[in-house]
C-alpha cells in the first residue's frame, strides 16, 4: 500500500489512586496505529477503565473504544478487534477510577507510527 511502518517505542504513564485518578492522554502527534494497551496493578483494584479515542476533530467526534469494570483484578489488556488507525492530532485518553482509592496502575500503550 506504500505506506512504512515503524514499532514506535512504548508509551507509559502509572498513577497512585490513593492521590488521584488516571487521567493520561497521550501526545504522539502524528498517524499512528493501535496497537494494545496493558494495565497492570500492585494489588487487586475495582475500578473502571475507559480507553477513548480523542479526536483532532474536536469532543463531539470523540469515540469510547473500551470500558471495563475491574471486580478485584491486577491486570487488564485491550486490542483492537480491527484495524484502529488515528490521524494526526487523534490521540489515545485512558482513564482509571480511584473509587477505592488504593493501588497503582502501570499503563503501556504500543503503538505503529505510519508514514
Amino acid at each position: 500500500m506504500g505506506e512504512k511502518s515503524s514499532l514506535k517505542l512504548p508509551i507509559k504513564t502509572s498513577q497512585d489512586l490513593s492521590s488521584a485518578a488516571l487521567d493520561f492522554t497521550t501526545t504522539v502527534g502524528r498517524k499512528f496505529r493501535l496497537d494494545s494497551i496493558t494495565v497492570s496493578v500492585n494489588v487487586n483494584i475495582t475500578e473502571t477503565i475507559t480507553i477513548t479515542k480523542n479526536s483532532n476533530l474536536g469532543a463531539t467526534y470523540d469515540t469510547v473504544l473500551r470500558t471495563v469494570g475491574l471486580v478485584a483484578q491486577k491486570s487488564f489488556v485491550f486490542r483492537p478487534q480491527g484495524e484502529e488507525v488515528f490521524n494526526a492530532g487523534d490521540e489515545i485518553d485512558v482513564d482509571i477510577t480511584n473509587a477505592n482509592t488504593t493501588g497503582v496502575p502501570k499503563v503501556e500503550i504500543k503503538i505503529s507510527e505510519i508514514n
